[in-house]
């Protein structure tokens, strides 16, 4: 089949939205946002507030334009918020990492294949990613190591892997060996090694969903986390049932179960219930969030 949809002017979209149904009390403003978001990026952001069946394209009764646009903006400000918090987490899982191999295995330990599990496949990829990065980089204190030292030709764990995206320690971190250096990582995060290799994994999604300025308010991950039974610190009494867990609420959790560790007193809960109260007609239902969430020791205020 031939895609032979051709593109509208911008007062073609605007006429095409309020035939199906929307209303667009000021077109003028409509105009402006359509002109600096783009008609396909937005139409993300309405799809639930089309009528059944979806395909029809019809909205709603009652849907605005503002409605959407409010959509729209919780989601920015959900992904920005989402980001910067898992900047922070992604310090702490550098540098527990780093600092437990470093002790127990030696500087240079990301280079030892003894540490990896499986075939060498994923250890070969780590050192050609690290070294690529290395040769990259204007980061000053690898240029002053290479230019300094002789021996070890590469620089010890705490330079190599500052270079490291949340992605790739989420990787490394799935692929070392069990040993006490990985159990105290991920005891450091009061978690067990299992739930902490899946959260990572999880979240390494999120937070590209997040750079890469995605939809995510109610996006179905594609990632689905353990969720654990015991753990060291408050986690929820109440989760979503099975079919949720790969919503954006169970996410929030653990960054929020995640921060308690490692930066207790921090304002992630408060901040997450501000913009959902500036947004309350915003359907929670589609972000997994369970009826009473609110009330669950894990999102109290701090």
């Amino acid at each position: 089949m031939d895609f032979d949809k051709r593109p509208l002017t911008v007062d073609e979209q605007i006429a095409l939205l309020k035939e199906r149904g929307m209303v667009i009390p000021d077109e003028a403003k409509a105009k402006m946002y359509l002109c600096n978001i783009s008609y396909y990026r937005l139409s993300a952001y309405w799809y639930t507030l089309l009528e059944n069946p979806k395909q029809d394209h019809l909205f709603i009764r009652g849907t605005t334009f503002e409605t959407v646009l409010d959509t729209y903006v919780f989601d920015r400000k959900l992904r920005l918020l989402i980001f910067d918090e898992i900047e922070r987490m992604e310090i702490a899982l550098r540098t527990t990492i780093i600092h437990n191999y470093c002790l127990q295995y030696g500087n240079n330990w990301y280079e030892d294949k003894s540490l990896f599990r499986g075939k060498d496949t994923y250890f070969y990829k780590l050192q050609t990613i690290l070294m690529e990065e290395m040769n990259k980089t204007s980061e000053v204190f690898i240029k002053h190591y290479r230019t300094k030292y002789t021996k070890p030709a590469n620089p010890p764990a705490w330079m190599a892997l500052e270079l490291a995206s949340f992605g790739q320690l989420s990787m490394l971190f799935k692929n070392l060996k069990n040993c006490d250096a990985r159990k105290n990582v991920a005891k450091h995060f009061g978690l067990d090694e299992i739930i902490l290799e899946s959260w990572l994994d999880s979240l390494s999604y999120v937070r590209n969903t997040c750079a890469h300025h995605m939809r995510l308010w109610n996006r179905k991950l594609p990632r689905t986390p353990i969720i654990p039974r015991n753990t060291k610190l408050i986690w929820l009494k109440e989760v979503p049932p099975i079919d949720r867990h790969n919503r954006i609420y169970i996410s929030i959790s653990m960054i929020t179960y995640l921060l308690s560790a490692i930066s207790p007193g921090n304002s992630f809960s408060k901040k997450i219930k501000d913009l959902l109260n500036k947004y309350p007609s915003l359907p929670k239902y589609y972000m997994g969030f369970t009826d009473n969430w609110d009330k669950e020791e894990l999102w109290k205020i701090n």
